[in-house]
């Protein structure tokens, strides 16, 4: 069976929903997923993505933000030219994918989502970059296979929207 036949298209997490079985080997998103993804969905500080399989089960997740990074804390380069004060951009905050089905394209797809609809925001409200914090150097290789750009002086990498 393809990629596309196992998972679903990416959801939004809606109020009384978890992603408390959630488990892709990565404490940090484990953890928020665990115990943040239902408090941001209430609160509106982050909203969950979420793919499921054909049989319910969580395939994986991402969740966007607003954002904005200090100009004066990027040196140089096209993120920080003709920009404000705070550059404004959208986040990608967490993404994985659940062990289980690790390796089978869900996280490009997961990340092709995330793009579809971050240029989508950023033709309705302004937005330069897509923002990523990579956990490790396996999600930055992750992030530079697809078009991810350090910024100079941060452990973030971005996306250029505009």
């Amino acid at each position: 069976m393809g990629v596309a036949s196992i998972f679903l298209k990416p959801r939004r997490l809606e109020k009384g929903e978890s992603l408390r079985g959630f488990s892709c080997g990565v404490p940090l998103i484990d953890t928020w997923a665990r115990e943040r993804a239902a408090s941001a969905v209430k609160h509106g500080t982050a909203v969950p993505y979420v793919s499921f399989t054909i049989e319910g089960e969580v395939a994986g997740f991402y969740t966007l933000s607003a954002y904005s990074i200090d100009r004066d804390s990027v040196t140089g380069g096209w993120l920080h030219r003709n920009t404000l004060d705070r550059i404004p951009a959208i986040l990608i905050g967490m993404l994985g994918v659940s062990q289980q089905f690790q390796g089978k394209g869900l996280g490009w797809k997961l990340l092709h989502d995330a793009i579809t609809r971050a240029r989508g925001i950023s033709q309705q409200l302004g937005s330069r970059a897509i923002i990523v914090e990579p956990y490790d150097d396996s999600a930055r290789s992750f992030y530079m296979h697809f078009g991810f750009n350090p910024i100079p002086g941060s452990n973030s990498m971005y996306w250029r929207l505009a």
